[in-house]
């Protein structure tokens, strides 16, 4: 606080306060003491110095002391399962690639249970800023030891002192891929900002370690039970890289460990990559393509509300493939979303076997659907079992050589599988000739669509088959409406 003019006093936190939430209750669920309220107000004031829009921050965190951060932020914010938050992180910037990310969690939820997916988000170098706090044990949860419990230290699950090697996060990270490391300490909350402001800077994955106190469930264990006594262990403790590296290890302080900058090297970014993938599934290979030419599709009508697909018949018979093509159909080529279901296990090898596909113009909150618009039934088993799920005034389909009883009034039968049998000549086809079909009585996913879908799945030297038995499927259902409509 500083004397301004009448006498009132400077609100120095005025900038930051407005991060907070106004409706939870304050002060934290943090014990007196704890250096997270310090790391809070560290990365709100590294939000603030660098101007982002809160609407496009997201915050993130697991389980634990930590996962508790996101809960007081005024920002886009989300809590989930122990260890998932990476994860969850790396749909959301995938779907969303404008915001800036944060993803908080502690020593045991970042690298024991979700160990995995910090290795694999390092080695993918998405574009996520991880705040690891390290206070060497699972704090919340009673005070077992974690992966970064130094050797010989004590916790509820290791009174005597902790026998396994503690993990070194920075290194571990380093090693796997992440292009910007940096590790600080709750009590150098200046730095704290400064590596979050440079980790939202760097376009990969960044990790922010910081060593920080917990004096409640350490310390007590590890006669630091005063939390300045923790803070002052920490400023000891830590010494700049610059100095470690050139200190031989026997004269560097028992417990010391490095702190500064200790890894940044940027390279290609997950997302930016992605995206380039996606760029090169819209323009199919030449065999497929006509020499490479872009595929011209002509979108159909706008879609006010999730457009469901289901694909049925037996096991074997490229229900799921059928799915795939038509998703990637609607996705890569008309441009939509497409979100795309399938049976697993026994049930795709035998029996009914389904592949349901959601088409939509916004983005899909649910892959899946109680009723369906468009439906393919290829035999008397799927029909008997979906048909009932069709919408009323939504279109079916059947394979009139297997299906003889059709419970839906309305129903277009064609014979597809002696289509791909007798005409095109190979039998398994017939998922094929049936998108053909589809193309022609649903116009939601265009033909041209299709038809480049159907050739990107073709095996190498199938593409003149695959061909044919599309443009038999095509010319079948075509012949079958101008009969109706005669």
């Amino acid at each position: 606080m500083g004397a301004v003019a009448g006498n009132q006093k400077q609100d120095v936190l005025a900038s930051t306060r407005q991060y907070l939430r106004p409706f939870k209750k304050l002060p934290t669920v943090w014990c007196p003491g704890c250096g997270l309220g310090i790391i809070q107000g560290a990365i709100v004031r590294a939000i603030d110095e660098l101007g982002l829009d809160r609407n496009k921050v997201m915050f993130l965190a697991g389980i634990g002391c930590t996962g508790r951060m996101p809960t007081y932020l005024d920002f886009n914010t989300l809590h989930v399962t122990h260890g998932r938050a990476i994860p969850a992180a790396t749909g959301i910037k995938l779907a969303n690639p404008e915001l800036t990310i944060f993803v908080v969690m502690g020593d045991g939820d970042a690298t024991a249970i979700g160990g995995n997916h910090l290795i694999h988000a390092a080695r993918r170098n998405i574009d996520l800023n991880a705040i690891i706090v390290n206070n060497y044990i699972y704090g919340m949860t009673g005070g077992q030891y974690s992966p970064t419990t130094p050797v010989g230290a004590k916790a509820s699950t290791a009174p005597y002192g902790s026998i396994e090697p503690p993990f070194d996060i920075s290194r571990l990270v380093t090693a796997a891929g992440a292009s910007y490391v940096a590790r600080t300490t709750a009590f150098h909350a200046q730095k704290i900002t400064q590596y979050v402001k440079e980790a939202v800077a760097n376009p990969g994955f960044s990790v922010v370690e910081v060593m920080a106190n917990c004096h409640t469930t350490y310390g007590r264990r590890n006669k630091m039970r005063n939390p300045i006594d923790m803070m002052r262990w920490l400023k000891d403790h830590a010494v700049e890289k610059k100095k470690w590296d050139s200190t031989e290890p026997a004269e560097r302080p028992e417990g010391a460990f490095s702190v500064g900058v200790l890894h940044s090297e940027p390279r290609p970014e997950y997302v930016a990559l992605y995206d380039q993938i996606i760029e090169r599934a819209r323009t199919p290979e030449a065999e497929t393509a006509q020499a490479g030419a872009p595929v011209q599709t002509v979108k159909g009508a706008v879609l006010p509300e999730p457009f469901a697909v289901r694909l049925s018949g037996s096991g074997g018979q490229g229900m799921i493939l059928a799915g795939v093509i038509y998703g990637r159909a609607a996705s890569i080529y008309d441009g939509r979303f497409a979100a795309q279901t399938q049976s697993y296990g026994p049930e795709a090898r035998g029996g009914a076997s389904k592949s349901d596909v959601i088409v939509h113009d916004e983005p899909i909150v649910y892959p899946e659907a109680e009723e369906f618009d468009l439906m393919l039934c290829m035999t008397q088993e799927a029909c008997n079992r979906y048909a009932p799920r069709l919408k009323p005034g939504g279109t079916l389909l059947v394979d009139s050589l297997y299906v003889t009883e059709c419970p839906v009034k309305g129903a277009h039968a064609l014979p597809l599988t002696e289509i791909a049998r007798n005409v095109v000549g190979r039998p398994v086809t017939a998922n094929v000739v049936a998108l053909g079909a589809l193309s022609v009585l649903s116009s939601v996913v265009s033909e041209a669509a299709l038809r480049a879908a159907v050739l990107d799945a073709a095996p190498k030297g199938t593409v003149e088959i695959n061909t044919s038995a599309f443009d038999e499927g095509i010319k079948a259902a075509r012949e079958l409406l101008g009969r109706r409509a005669g």
